[in-house]
């Protein structure tokens, strides 16, 4: 693509629900034509994801044994840092939808120097309730809105993440709270935290974690965010 401003490295995380997985991988090669790099962390799918993803030619990082959140983030970013042909590094799940511009809109943003973790706006529902032209009409009327706050999935370029550093791994499973511990850590580098009207995507949300028990992770994952920030909101 004739300017673009540098190749993005995309992980997308699995755990089994191959149906989620095939219907995410589709719309994202549909909908994506900036130049970037996919790659699959599994956290030891059972359901043949694995078998799926290979013989799409999607490079998969393929976990014997289960691991936590941090650790798949970490083996992402990890991958893509050792390229340095990557520019910027981005996270999606496998409960997404994707919509033409959603990728260079993101880019044309997160280029901004202040900018350090970025995300697109999230719609959720029936997704036959958004179509393209829907999409394209909501970029163009909220391109110029920025929305301090967390929301996945995100994008950051190279020198964020070179500079912040990796995700903090004492936090356990899908057990939460990493997101606002990096969170404040991206801020205190002096960047911004937000969403943009700019991309959107369809975003089922929680789709792995409702159907498993992170309650006792949680609580772990909440006393470890205290001891490091204490009261700090969490953004």
């Amino acid at each position: 693509m004739p300017g673009h401003a540098g190749k993005v490295g995309i992980f997308l995380t699995t755990f089994n629900f191959l149906d989620k997985t095939r219907a995410c991988l589709a719309s994202f090669r549909r909908a994506t034509g900036y130049p970037c790099e996919l790659v699959a962390v599994d956290n030891h799918s059972t359901d043949g994801t694995l078998d799926f993803l290979r013989h799409e030619g999607v490079e998969v990082i393929a976990n014997a044994a289960e691991v936590s959140l941090t650790q798949a983030l970490n083996q992402g970013i990890q991958r893509f840092i050792s390229d340095p042909e990557v520019r910027f590094i981005a996270w999606i799940h496998n409960d997404m939808r994707f919509f033409p511009g959603w990728l260079e809109n993101l880019v044309r943003v997160v280029l901004r120097p202040e900018m350090g973790k970025l995300a697109p706006w999230n719609v959720s529902g029936d997704p036959a309730r958004y179509d393209d032209a829907w999409a394209a009409r909501f970029m163009a009327e909220h391109r110029d809105e920025f929305h301090p706050g967390n929301n996945c999935p995100w994008i950051m370029r190279r020198e964020v993440v070179e500079r912040v550093g990796l995700f903090d791994e004492r936090f356990i499973k899908c057990g939460g709270w990493e997101d606002w511990d990096y969170n404040n850590r991206v801020i205190d580098c002096g960047y911004q935290v937000g969403t943009t009207g700019a991309s959107v995507i369809w975003h089922e949300g929680m789709g792995t974690r409702n159907f498993v028990d992170n309650s006792d992770a949680c609580q772990h994952n909440a006393t470890v965010y205290v001891s490091k920030w204490g009261g700090r909101q969490p953004i």
